[in-house]
């Protein structure tokens, strides 16, 4: 097997990076989802179609809901530190 030429592929701990973040925004969406939908049906759209949106309107309820704020924190440096390798 010839080795890939350079300047392709991703770098395995990039990968893992990437992975992790789909994981936790994953989680967290859902986690979206059920607290929009349980405090107001418009919410619940919003998250379905605008998640960034909803989680500012959700941002007064953030110690009620820190978990989903930490995931999706998690989320976001994850996937930053996947692009910056």
């Amino acid at each position: 097997m010839e080795p890939a030429a350079t300047g392709t592929g991703m770098a395995p701990v990039a990968a893992v990076l990437t992975v992790f973040a789909l994981v936790f925004g994953f989680i967290s969406w859902l986690r979206l989802l059920r607290v929009g939908f349980g405090e107001q049906t418009a919410l619940g759209l919003l998250a379905v179609f605008l998640p960034p949106l909803a989680l500012l309107l959700l941002l007064p309820r953030w110690r009620q809901e820190r978990e989903m704020f930490l995931l999706a924190a998690a989320a976001l440096t994850f996937f930053c530190a996947a692009q910056l390798l």
